[in-house]
């Protein structure tokens, strides 16, 4: 797994948070250090060495207290918040939770999780409102809806391949460019949270696409085909996914014709 730089430095920024959790109490534990290992090896999946090796950095160096480890972790995410996520946050959280859980969440360490909740939500919530001022909450909501669409065509045989997620991110970046975070950001929640109900999904995805559909055009609906067709076709384009393309193909242009008739 390649990541870019942005990503290894969120990646890292978990172990600095984590260390400053572990320190809040002034004593590190080894359990606090295997707390911190499984965790990470839980959540960050192949990156889980970065993190792993800029923990055990910190902990060969232990000069910083904790509010200096903690403004440092924040400093790193507010500077790399282009690869910042919903998902990464939920990790990132839940590898704090179960680091502060080996001596029972202290008030130091409960404090410090409820603030890095506040802080680091604050910084993406800030990103997409960024963001969403440069196009418009309108075309903002319609490119992360691109993302909902992938993963109902992906999951149209019930398997999602590694190959999709990757032509999926490919395409994106073609198609919305600077906006591609938006669809992936979507993506991987619902990947995330594993969602099964591809036609609850799938509907609420077109509603999304009605109530914007200010921003809608020919343009965005080519974007909107380009990504679904382009991830149907990695594994060959089975006849589920054949059938929601040209059932969404049919609704999309309706909701753009109905546009224009209002």
């Amino acid at each position: 797994m390649k990541l870019s730089t942005q990503e290894q430095n969120l990646f890292q920024a978990v172990a600095e948070l984590a260390f400053a959790i572990a320190k809040a109490d002034q004593e590190i534990t080894q359990d606090e250090i295997d707390a911190y290992k499984e965790a990470i090896i839980e959540t960050m999946g192949k990156a889980e060495w970065l993190a792993k090796e800029h923990f055990e950095q910190l902990l060969d160096n232990q000069t910083d207290d904790l509010e200096s480890a903690y403004q440092k972790a924040l400093q790193r995410i507010e500077n790399n918040k282009e690869a910042l996520d919903r998902v990464l946050i939920r990790k990132f959280l839940y590898v704090l939770e179960k680091v502060a859980k080996v001596r029972g969440i202290a008030h130091e360490e409960k404090e410090v999780i409820n603030r890095f909740e506040e802080d680091v939500i604050q910084i993406h919530s800030k990103r997409s409102q960024d963001q969403s001022l440069k196009i418009g909450p309108e075309l903002s909501n319609l490119y992360s809806t691109v993302g909902q669409l992938a993963y109902v065509i992906a999951m149209a045989d019930h398997i999602l391949m590694e190959e999709e997620r990757m032509v999926f991110r490919q395409v994106i970046k073609t198609s919305l460019g600077d906006f591609d975070w938006l669809a992936e950001d979507r993506f991987k929640v619902i990947d995330e949270i594993m969602v099964l109900d591809l036609e609850s999904t799938y509907e609420h995805a077109l509603y999304l696409i009605q109530k914007n559909a200010k921003a809608l055009d020919k343009s965005m609906i080519d974007k909107f085909l380009d990504v679904v067709v382009e991830v149907a076709k990695v594994a060959g384009i089975t006849p589920e996914e054949k059938e929601i393309i040209d059932r969404f193909r049919r609704d999309i242009y309706q909701i753009y014709e109905n546009k224009h008739l209002a």
